[in-house]
């Protein structure tokens, strides 16, 4: 894969946030729970997209504290 894991979690994760950011004013695309479930679903997805790439780059343990 030429594109990293961290990276990819990150950009789910600010997906999630800017769903709940225009969900908080006003912004609707469906209807506002269900942004707000699909926002922090997706927020949830992303940071574990993240920690997992860390811990498998190998420089973390899964406690997310450093070697």
């Amino acid at each position: 894969m030429n594109y990293s894991l961290a990276q990819a979690g990150n950009v789910t994760a600010l997906a999630g946030i800017l769903v709940t950011i225009l969900n908080y004013y006003g912004y609707t695309i469906l209807q506002t729970e269900l942004e707000a479930i699909i926002g922090a679903i997706v927020v949830i997805v992303g940071i574990i997209i993240s920690w997992v790439g860390r811990y498998r780059k190998g420089d973390l343990t899964v406690a997310g504290f450093r070697k």
